[in-house]
């Protein structure tokens, strides 16, 4: 190029990606533009330069004065739109020219000629091209409509002048139906392209839409590439072409005749840069009418370049430098040295969407977590998307344009099919099986598509779509994801014993994935037939309104409803197997389970909602479908769901020396209530308050349940504060909080099955006991497999009798946490082993302070157990294990390796590891920008005094109540931010926090969590609780107080630069973060860069020396006992402040409650009707207020439970009714019973 050296590209998406492309290679700089639901978008990263529209994303890629004003900035020498947007609006291409840089495109004049459908049909005809028997002109009104309709014959078309894309269009059979659509019509030119003119043409049923791909050079000259088939349309949108045409190729001279016709078109008007006639081709005689011209580049030209072997952008990009030079544009002798004679074989375009075909191929936006396309010779693929890439509701759900080239037609098509069949998305819905199908169709492959082909298409996916998502229905499959970590849940079934069961009843392996269903099920129709079971919790289900039986495997035919409605009896969750499972569902390191609170896994990383799609297996194998005998698990095999339960656990990992005596006593005499706060995450319980062994938590926390933050087992009895809570498998895999009891590996189920108001007594079983249980719930699962394979009878199986399973008694002395300990000597520090339950081991090292010698060892452990060769090994019962700065949690399968064997494992390991006080570690240092006192963070706390709590010591400012807690200002505070490194001591918790150390103990600052924890936290928040500062790497809950903002460090599907699907987080153990400050706008334009996926960090590798810090350690021992003296006593002032606010605000709370007896007297007035909470729950949101005249079914109250919504209604008796007085407001506490809303009733 000789002039044009720099090209904004006025567009996104796939052609965005595509013209870059073609920049690229001519060695031209390009300049990207996009909205924020576009930052990851393939075209941002791929141009020279990427800049954010400010005009949202709705008005962004319009907004011309704006992408003018963008163009001048960086000095762009043209602009090429693309197609869509601003491609066809000749003002916009005026402006552009009037700027002083080359539109890459025809003339405006050329634009605005053809954009009026009824002068570009006046033009046609004036050079002798056929045009569709139609008005003349414009249609004045609805009679004339109806005039012009009768004079030309039935069928007409109405179609709106200034229309396209298929829009503004309306075939009438009749005067009725014209009558109908002349004011949609009208409404749809006015709304869509401020023009209501319209104009009629006859409507040919049997024809074909071919048009022809044209060049001119704006000087009179012109040549044409052919033409394309694209008959295939819905709602007149393509979505298949071809070229060349087989109907064309059928008959001898057409494809002469309307190439000639289209390059008389193009030079009569002295046409610029690429364009396409569109014609109507009627099937019985092959006659052909113009229809339109589109003055841009069509969204199916790379088939043309690939049967001609022209790169149409390349050319565009020539004729916009020949304008630059002056010349007008491309000389004619070279323009017509590029005319081809016949195309190179055959070449086919499938357009893939995101679009649900069980909803009339309505867009289905998402997150697109798995992109995995084929690739073949002949094969292209224009897209812009990626695992990863979100797909915004604001724009066309257009994914990518899949091509094939072969030397035949035949041959393209095979290739064409073998695209589409082998290449994967995962996420929302595409057409891509409905694409293959097309493609293998008889008349395709005949090459006899016309206009209205797809109108007796009949497809018919093999799927389930939901109706109705239920209270909260999730993909799970078994055992989850145990061995990934890092701050993403274990996941999995809550109960494992019914979803198995329910897997085998279908004929899958018992780990399948399938849905989990909690209290109030979907509601599913079956697009395809299915073989199902559901086990679990009693529920009521309907196929097509009949109600079938649980625990037994289920013919579904297609097109049946399945209602699964609320569960009937104790028990809180269900599940649903389906034959073959969900294969269009997603792994994520290695399981397809869903874990909503990080939002990975299963669909979309949330629980299933209306519209959802899920494909399931196409062909179900007859024996499976109508096999010999009934499957059906017998009564006496079916597990009990009672209110009342009785779990089995072991002591530890903290219990004796953290709690009284009196205290462990109390866990296991205690009927301990289940909340209303029980979900996947932690199971709440509500009893009596421990006394504590302990005045503090030391380093840990100023509350004696706080301890150096260490791995979770899952199943724990976890004390936040004097709160206790069980953490079942979506829970934190490390925290800061005494975790006292934890249940057995054979229990899980039934800790899955707790729902709130059910009652709890802990029962402590011996480590034998434990894996006895095990093995039988085990042996149990086997046997059921086997007589649903037909090879024993279901007679032969012996049920699980909890009655009969062996248990300590509750009078017997509980044991101990602590199973092994290795006093301290010159080669190690004091190692203490504690128990997790059956399949967890905590190693600790010291007496629970914060040192990185501690770390340094935790570090050489993990190593060490991965390097061994011994028996016990991550191949043969090592499963996960959690690093954190004094202690290693061993996640270990206990069926394979004995408890035993495991410490003397790893008491032979401390022998080999040794001393390490002069150990080098490799680490990195990782520089990143931060900014303070930002409007997201205040944002965040004014959320959160608005919703939570109005006033506490560390509102409204959490780093100024930072600063005052250690004794400093808030000055102090941000050059311990900025002039110090902080040493990540563990990455987990939620999605990779890292939680991290101040390398120099006179930088360490102490900090109680906010109470309550936030619900809330911005990505990227630099926070602050206890000793440590953790970076919120995504949008989440959280207690740390707020410190600053950085860039975040995870992606969780790995598209970003620096990240990998394998490998989303970026921070590992040993890194270190150091802080230089940047203004707030500077921080958004950098995370703007990093949503973007264009965010390269800084990163140093170092080495970070033991030796070196342990003398740093000694010579100021002194002057930390000083700064911690000194950091006391502010936080003595700081905890009698925090004490008096909260009971302050605890009275206001008490305050505000209404009076019991007012409450009684309405109670006992007879027209008083009450409605009342159906289970322990939250109060979330009053939806009534007093004074209201209530309708039937109406919500007068939302309530939260298990992480549930449950809606409270009006029941029809009390429709009329006022409501006299509301009980409650949002955040309180109702326990199942409680009237909520009093009524008073109509008539009184």
């Amino acid at each position: 190029m000789d002039k044009l050296k720099t090209l904004l590209v006025a567009n996104r998406g796939e052609i965005a990606a595509r013209i870059i492309k073609t920049a690229k290679k001519l060695n031209i700089h390009t300049i990207a533009i996009y909205t924020e639901a576009d930052a990851a978008s393939s075209h941002v990263v791929e141009a020279n330069e990427s800049v954010l529209l400010p005009g949202g994303n709705a008005k962004g890629y319009l907004d011309g004065d704006e992408i003018i004003k963008i163009a001048r900035k960086h000095q762009a020498h043209a602009v090429i739109p693309g197609y869509g947007f601003l491609s066809e609006n000749s003002a916009f291409a005026k402006s552009v020219s009037e700027a002083g840089m080359a539109w890459v495109g025809p003339s405006p004049a050329s634009i605005e000629s053809f954009g009026i459908k009824h002068t570009a049909r006046e033009l046609a005809d004036q050079a002798g091209v056929p045009i569709v028997p139609g008005s003349k002109g414009l249609i004045e009104n609805v009679d004339d409509a109806v005039r012009q309709a009768e004079k030309l014959g039935f069928p007409v078309m109405l179609k709106a002048t200034a229309g396209g894309g298929g829009m503004g269009l309306s075939t009438c059979q009749d005067a009725k139906e014209v009558k109908e659509a002349f004011e949609t019509v009208k409404s749809r030119g006015e709304t869509l392209f401020k023009n209501a003119g319209m104009f009629m043409e006859r409507f040919y049923p049997d024809s074909h839409h071919i048009e022809v791909q044209v060049f001119g050079n704006g000087r009179g000259n012109a040549i044409h590439f052919g033409e394309r088939e694209c008959s295939i349309q819905r709602r007149h949108q393509k979505v298949i072409e071809e070229c060349p045409s087989p109907f064309v190729d059928r008959h001898s001279g057409l494809r002469e005749k309307l190439c000639a016709a289209a390059v008389r078109l193009a030079e009569s008007i002295e046409y610029a840069s690429a364009g396409t006639i569109e014609y109507l081709v009627d099937d019985k005689t092959a006659d052909f009418f113009f229809l339109e011209m589109n003055t841009r580049l069509q969204v199916e030209h790379g088939i043309t370049e690939l049967c001609y072997d022209v790169d149409l952008v390349q050319l565009m990009l020539e004729q916009a430098d020949a304008q630059l030079l002056g010349n007008g544009g491309i000389e004619a002798e070279k323009l017509e040295s590029l005319q081809p004679s016949q195309p190179k074989g055959a070449a086919i375009e499938a357009r893939v969407y995101a679009e649900n075909p069980a909803r009339d191929y309505a867009p289905s936006p998402g997150t697109l977590q798995i992109v995995e396309w084929k690739e073949l010779d002949g094969s292209r693929l224009d897209t812009w998307v990626h695992t990863g890439t979100v797909v915004s509701s604001h724009y066309d759900p257009l994914l990518a344009k899949m091509m094939f080239h072969d030397s035949t037609r035949d041959k393209a098509i095979e290739g064409m099919h073998k695209l589409l069949n082998d290449s994967r998305i995962c996420g929302p819905p595409t057409n891509m099986d409905f694409l293959a199908s097309v493609v293998v169709n008889e008349i395709f492959r005949s090459g006899n598509t016309m206009t209205r082909f797809l109108n007796d298409f009949k497809y018919a996916p093999s799927a389930i779509d939901i109706i109705h998502g239920g209270a909260y229905t999730t993909v799970q499959d078994h055992p989850g994801r145990p061995t990934m970590g890092r701050g993403f849940p274990h996941s999995g079934p809550m109960d494992p014993l019914a979803f198995q069961i329910a897997n085998l009843l279908v004929g899958n392996p018992s780990g399948k994935e399938g849905l989990e269903i909690t209290l109030d099920g979907p509601e599913i129709l079956f697009l395809g037939s299915a073989v199902i079971a559901v086990c679990g919790a009693p529920i009521d289900i309907k196929l097509d309104g009949r109600s079938i039986a649980m625990w037994a495997r289920t013919e579904i035919s297609a097109g049946q409803r399945l209602k699964i409605d609320k569960t009937t009896d104790g028990g809180c969750r269900a599940y649903l197997a389906i034959y073959g499972g969900l294969p269009s569902v997603a792994e994520w390191f290695g399981s397809k389970a869903t874990s909503p609170g990080v939002g990975v896994g299963g669909y979309q990383g949330r629980a299933l909602a209306a519209g959802d799609l899920l494909a399931t297996m196409k062909d179900v194998p007859d024996y499976i479908s109508r096999p010999s005998t009934s499957v059906v698990l017998p009564n006496n095999l079916i597990p009990t769901y009672p209110s009342h339960w009785s779990l089995a656990a072991l002591p530890g990992p903290y219990d004796h020396g953290y709690l009284t005596d009196s205290d462990v006593s109390m866990i296991y005499e205690t009927k301990w209530q289940v909340s209303h706060n029980a979900a996947r995450g932690g199971i709440r319980l509500i009893g009596p308050k421990p006394r504590w062994a302990r005045k503090d938590g030391g380093e840990g926390g100023a509350h004696p349940s706080n301890v150096a933050e260490y791995g979770y087992p899952v199943g724990t009895l976890n004390w936040t504060g004097d709160d206790p809570c069980i953490f079942p498998v979506d829970c934190p895999d490390f925290g800061g909080f005494v975790s006292s009891t934890t249940i057995i590996r054979g229990e899980w189920w039934r800790l899955g099955q707790m729902k709130a108001g059910d009652t709890l007594q802990y029962r402590q079983a011996s480590l034998k006991q434990a894996i006895e249980i095990r093995q039988r719930v085990d042996h149990f699962i086997d046997q059921v497999g086997k007589a649903c394979r037909g090879d024993i009878s279901f007679e032969n199986i012996e049920s699980l009798n909890y009655d009969k399973l062996p248990l300590c008694a509750t009078s017997e002395k509980p044991g101990q946490g602590i199973i092994h300990q290795i006093e301290v000597n010159d080669k190690q520090p004091l190692t203490t082993y504690r128990q997790g339950g059956d399949n967890y081991l905590l190693v600790e090292y010291g007496h629970g302070e914060f040192d990185l010698n501690h770390r340094c060892r935790v570090t050489a452990l993990t190593k060490t157990l991965k390097e061994s060769t011994s028996n016990i090994k991550f191949s043969n019962g090592l499963v996960n294990t959690v690093g954190c700065c004094n202690s290693l949690l061993i996640y270990y399968d206990g069926l394979q390796i004995s408890q035993d064997n495991l410490i003397s494992h790893l008491v032979s390991l401390e022998e080999t590891i040794g001393n390490l006080s002069k150990a080098k570690m490799p680490s990195r240092i990782f520089k990143l920008p931060i900014t303070f006192d930002t409007s997201r963070e205040k944002e965040a706390i004014k959320r959160y005094m608005e919703t939570q709590r109005p006033y506490a010591s560390y509102l409204p400012d959490n780093m100024e109540f930072v600063a005052k807690n250690n004794g400093l200002e808030k000055a102090d505070l941000k050059k311990i931010l900025l002039n110090n490194s902080l040493m990540a001591i563990s990455v987990g918790f939620f999605a990779a926090l890292p939680l991290c150390l101040p390398i120099d103990p006179r930088r360490r600052v102490y900090c109680p969590k906010m109470n309550p924890s936030r619900v809330f936290t911005p990505e990227g928040q630099v926070s602050w609780g206890g000793a440590c500062m953790a970076l919120y790497n995504v949008e989440s809950p959280g207690g740390y107080q707020l410190t600053g903002l950085t860039i975040p460090g995870v992606d969780i599907l790995g598209s970003k630069k620096g990240y990998s699907l394998s490998r989303p987080w970026l921070f590992e153990d040993f890194d270190q973060l150091a802080f230089h400050e940047v203004s707030e706008e500077e921080y958004e334009r950098q995370l703007a860069v990093f949503h973007s996926g264009r965010y390269e960090y800084v990163v140093e590798d170092t080495t970070f020396d033991m030796e070196e810090h342990n003398r740093l350690l000694e010579g100021t021992r002194d002057e930390v006992k000083e700064i911690r003296k000194k950091q006391a006593e502010a936080q003595t002032k700081m905890a009698e402040l925090e004490a008096e606010l909260m009971e302050k605000w605890d009275k206001e709370k008490a305050e505000g409650k209404i009076p019991m007896d007012k409450v009684e007297a309405l109670l006992n007035d007879p027209s008083i009707s009450k409605i009342c909470s159906p289970l322990n729950a939250n109060v979330w949101k009053i939806t009534a207020n007093e004074g209201d005249i209530l309708e039937a079914n109406q919500a007068v109250t939302i309530l939260e439970a298990m992480k549930l919504e449950i809606t409270v209604r009006a029941e029809e008796d009390l429709a009329g009714g006022k409501v006299e007085k509301l009980l409650v407001r949002p955040n309180d506490v109702v326990k199942a019973g409680d009237p909520v809303v009093l009524v008073r009733k109509k008539d009184h």
